[in-house]
């Protein structure tokens, strides 16, 4: 009998702690496999940035517009908002990308791994590496492990579809499955509600101020 086991005969129920411990413990390793996707994609994109590719003027060449939209007219309240849900769109798919047979869940974290990467690239050789990690860690450090575990609940997911196929598993889901991995959805999608607050709230804040002559300097702002 494995640890998970004894913790839930022993317990009265299901305590969420306990169960939203199991579920890591059972997703952590796809949680990872997601982030070293990511890393790849980060690779990429900035191998691209230094063959002097800018993929940003590449998609927008191709699809007429820019990839991502105009908000300098929105107020930080709006903006929250609308981090918050393309970013819990992007949660969602990477969690159903589980019907694609995980190849869109992979493709997600590449793909946005290689645009961080190149943007950043981008954005480091103009105004220097300070203002990336300024710009993006704040909120950073709350998105892609939400992103991650969004990833990983759906690599997980169709491990256990193979696990169920090949008869080493009964069924796919349980009571307790759908239990404990529910509340690790619930503390990944907390996280990007974390992220949106700060991305919209903090991060312009010390961009401001850490880095406002330079970027008036450049003709800019942040």
């Amino acid at each position: 009998m494995d640890n998970r086991t004894q913790r839930e005969r022993a317990s009265n129920g299901y305590p969420p702690r306990a169960a939203l411990a199991d579920a890591w413990d059972e997703h952590s390793r796809y949680v990872g496999f997601a982030a070293g996707l990511f890393a790849v994609g980060i690779v990429v994109g900035i191998a691209l940035m230094v063959a002097g590719y800018n993929l940003l003027e590449i998609i927008q060449e191709v699809v007429g517009e820019p990839l991502f939209p105009d908000i300098s007219d929105r107020s930080r309240l709006e903006l929250a908002q609308f981090l918050l849900v393309n970013n819990s769109r992007a949660y969602l798919l990477s969690i159903l990308g589980v019907l694609t047979l995980g190849l869109l869940t992979a493709w997600a974290m590449v793909f946005n791994g290689i645009i961080v990467g190149n943007v950043g690239a981008f954005i480091a050789g103009s105004v220097g590496v300070g203002y990336i990690l300024v710009g993006l860690f704040p909120h950073g450090i709350f998105e892609l492990p939400a992103l991650f575990i969004a990833a990983g609940i759906g690599f997980r997911l169709l491990y256990r579809v193979g696990q169920r196929i090949r008869g080493t598993r009964d069924s796919i889901v349980t009571k307790r499955y759908l239990y404990r991995t529910g509340l690790l959805v619930l503390a990944g999608w907390l996280l990007l509600v974390v992220a949106a607050v700060v991305e919209a709230f903090i991060t312009p804040a010390l961009l401001e101020v850490l880095f406002a002559d330079r970027l008036e300097s450049m003709g800019a702002s942040p």
